[in-house]
């Protein structure tokens, strides 16, 4: 393996990881796409990236729900690819869930996929880049724009969302200058799959812009991290306003 650029995003064989995938690999960044279940989709992507862009890069799979596979990954990632400087909390679940939900199949997982795997990821990164002084090293820390708001119809996938952008702010302050790290919290981007017409109509009403958001607009926000090496600790909310009004 070359020494250019590389990145790892958790959860990128689909849908935003996907395209910020492709953004990197259009850049000249080596690519390691994790996955769990989507062996198929994460395969077809790094070997098409691969061809297409003349990049280095593998595949690695990981229940993130088990912190253990965040030391096989991060093993991993030192054995093949040294220079290892950017690294992308990306992975998630999402389903409705409410504080009197069983705890262990709640908060324990959306706990474990968006705090503690974010969390050990990031320690063994940083403590691989401080030792071997990777110049160029961030952490981006995929969020959501609900954390601006109150509301409990996702309990625990708010809730954890919630603790992992205080964790990007002190981890941004703690790294520094070695690592920068920062958030992004996407909003009406990507519609769910089943929602109804009717449905889209009314998000769309409460949504200043007035309009559903692109996963472009989560690659230009990308882009904008990495060029920008003066912005740290910071979590962009790419929502049309909807974060503003708490709408959306």
């Amino acid at each position: 393996m070359n020494n250019k650029n590389t990145a790892l995003i958790t959860g990128a064989s689909q849908r935003i990881g996907k395209e910020m995938a492709i953004s990197l690999a259009k850049k000249g960044y080596n690519l390691v796409i994790h996955y769990n279940n989507s062996k198929e989709q994460a395969t077809q992507l790094i070997q098409e990236l691969k061809k297409d862009y003349n990049i280095d890069g593998a595949t690695i799979d990981g229940d993130l729900s088990d912190k253990s596979s965040t030391q096989k990954i991060a093993d991993f990632m030192f054995k093949n690819f040294p220079n290892w400087n950017l690294l992308i909390n990306n992975s998630s679940i999402f389903h409705k869930s409410n504080f009197l939900d069983d705890l262990d199949a709640e908060f324990e997982k959306n706990l474990a996929i968006h705090l503690t795997s974010p969390l050990y990821l990031s320690h063994f990164f940083a403590k691989n880049v401080i030792a071997k002084k990777i110049t160029n090293a961030q952490i981006i820390n995929m969020l959501d724009k609900n954390i601006a708001r109150i509301d409990t119809i996702n309990f625990y996938y708010l809730l954890s969302k919630k603790f992992l952008a205080e964790f990007t702010k002190m981890l941004a302050l703690e790294l520094a200058p070695h690592i920068r790290v920062n958030g992004i919290a996407p909003g009406y981007v990507l519609p769910e799959i089943n929602a109804s017409e009717n449905y889209v109509k009314k998000i769309l009403k409460l949504i200043p812009l007035q309009k559903i958001g692109d996963t472009k607009n989560i690659v230009q926000t990308l882009e904008f991290l990495l060029e920008n090496d003066f912005v740290n600790g910071q979590i962009l909310s790419i929502d049309g306003g909807a974060s503003l009004n708490h709408a959306g």
